[in-house]
């Protein structure tokens, strides 16, 4: 029995490749490769192949892991959490060839905010209408030495990056090119463009973006991270939603409006825990 062991760490991270709902008739879409990582960390995985929900929404193949291990006996702790989704069509209007969300999470032995990183999060061949989407990664969350499929790296001497406050920064300043941008419709003012105006944003929750901008096509309106598709809905790119000690990151999210509606995420990787005593 160890005795030199001053905290213990309560891990808490899963992750999901494809799920969601439809309305009228409510029903859901099966959840695709769910996996948790047990409370004293250790490693899970699930891999799972050819899904399609009616005419809804479709892909080739899915996977997730998740891993937590401590560093040293009481501290730092780290958890990485992988969501992979291949072939993904929603509705014949949105298309992936391969879709991943990765956190690397490293959690002090103070206590203190954890930092983080999204190294090897990427879209490879995200088309919509069968055209190409075109989008800016912010530099921030993704720097250069970090994208692609091929940067994901195991060795935990190089730990995470990105410090707490600068997803809180990244927020903001997200929030506040939204509300400056003209043509912005109210409900997306309203739903994102809020935190712009906060003095101190770094309280209860908010959503930054590994995508800055996404490039306008003819069939669809842009804005932010988001396109809006007349008659289809809404598909949400690179969402990371921000809580005290915990962050979830979406790559993909649609809100459905034309006869079929409701709403579906793809590549979904959430982490966060917590040492006792604090």
């Amino acid at each position: 029995m160890q005795t030199d062991v001053k905290k213990v760490f309560y891990f808490h991270a899963d992750a999901n490749s494809l799920g969601g709902f439809v309305d009228e008739p409510f029903r859901f879409i099966p959840s695709q490769a769910s996996v948790s990582l047990p409370s004293v960390g250790g490693y899970a995985s699930v891999r799972a192949h050819d899904f399609k929900f009616e005419e809804v929404i479709s892909c080739r193949s899915t996977y997730t892991h998740v891993a937590g291990r401590p560093i040293k006996t009481n501290g730092p702790w780290t958890a990485r959490v992988t969501a992979v989704v291949e072939g993904l069509d929603v509705l014949g209007v949105l298309t992936a060839e391969r879709a991943v969300a990765r956190l690397f999470v490293e959690h002090p032995e103070d206590g203190g905010p954890p930092k983080v990183s999204f190294a090897g999060s990427h879209f490879h061949n995200l088309r919509l209408l069968g055209k190409e989407v075109a989008f800016s990664l912010n530099p921030t969350l993704l720097p250069a030495h970090h994208r692609g499929g091929d940067v994901y790296n195991e060795d935990e001497s190089i730990p995470p990056e990105i410090e707490w406050s600068a997803l809180w920064e990244v927020a903001q300043k997200q929030s506040s090119a939204l509300r400056d941008t003209s043509g912005v419709p109210g409900w997306a003012i309203d739903r994102y463009g809020w935190l712009g105006s906060k003095q101190n944003p770094e309280e209860g929750y908010a959503i930054c973006s590994l995508v800055d901008r996404v490039d306008s096509t003819a069939s669809a309106q842009a804005y932010g991270h988001f396109l809006e598709v007349p008659d289809v809905g809404r598909f949400f790119l690179g969402e990371a939603m921000i809580l005290p000690q915990s962050i979830q990151l979406t790559l993909i999210r649609a809100e459905l409006g034309c006869k079929t509606k409701g709403q579906a995420s793809a590549a979904t990787a959430r982490s966060n825990g917590v040492s006792y005593p604090p």
